[in-house]
């Protein structure tokens, strides 16, 4: 038996994967908000930063990881941030291995004289999504899927057959999140269950989900001004 996720699209407005599975599945995470490319956090620093950080330059710490600044405030002691692959100059699922005391040095801005100081938790924004776009084939069997919440999940629909749903329109501007309930930053994470499932009864399910500001976006670059620096539209520069 198998279970596959392959991600077609993953950028700052859309997310779409193929979800295949011949296994009997209950409450089974497929979509984690917080992993996906461009989901903002915000790494806590152990002081006042300084100096600014520049909003759109990577930041590197402990020389290995990488994250790209989307959000900052002259002399806070937190930086928004997102996951970056600096290899290949494109925002990835966050890294989460840093350590308090761990130096930070800027693209732009240089080494700050701040460390990391909270050792890879980073504190989560509201990361919102939209179903938008459906498309199923059931062998046998009928999927469940839901909106996790720590409160209540709630339902998206349980899919038997096969079929699409399509929504981007004004008139049906996609599903929103509905559960309840973010204990451990699960809220709109999207999970699976069958029903009816045997022997080789399989599903393929292909998703789209629209994300949504604040929680995922590209970097405010007009608030450099404010920092001190030149207001310019390029990643990491």
């Amino acid at each position: 038996m198998a279970a596959e996720t392959q991600v077609l699209i993953d950028n700052e407005k859309k997310y779409i994967a193929k979800f295949f599975s011949d296994a009997d599945e209950s409450d089974v995470k497929k979509v984690d908000l917080s992993t996906l490319a461009w989901a903002k956090h915000t790494l806590t620093l152990s002081g006042a930063a300084s100096p600014n950080f520049k909003i759109g330059e990577v930041i590197t710490t402990a020389a290995t990881e990488h994250f790209l600044v989307t959000g900052f405030t002259a002399g806070a002691s937190t930086v928004e941030v997102v996951g970056w692959d600096n290899t290949n100059k494109k925002a990835t699922t966050i890294l989460t291995t840093m350590s308090n005391g761990d130096a930070i040095v800027g693209g732009v801005s240089g080494t700050n004289t701040r460390t990391v100081a909270n050792s890879g938790a980073f504190i989560g924004l509201e990361w919102n999504v939209l179903v938008t776009k459906i498309m199923w084939a059931t062998i046998g069997c009928q999927v469940g899927i839901e909106w996790d919440g720590s409160t209540a999940e709630k339902y998206i629909g349980e899919f038997g057959g096969n079929g699409s749903w399509s929504m981007p329109g004004n008139e049906w501007p996609g599903i929103p999140i509905n559960a309840t309930g973010d204990g451990s930053e699960v809220l709109g994470d999207i999970q699976f269950s069958t029903a009816d499932q045997s022997g080789t009864d399989s599903y393929t399910i292909i998703m789209e989900l629209k994300k949504q500001a604040p929680g995922f976006d590209v970097p405010a670059y007009e608030e450099n001004a404010s920092l001190g620096y030149r207001v310019d539209y390029v990643l990491g520069n």
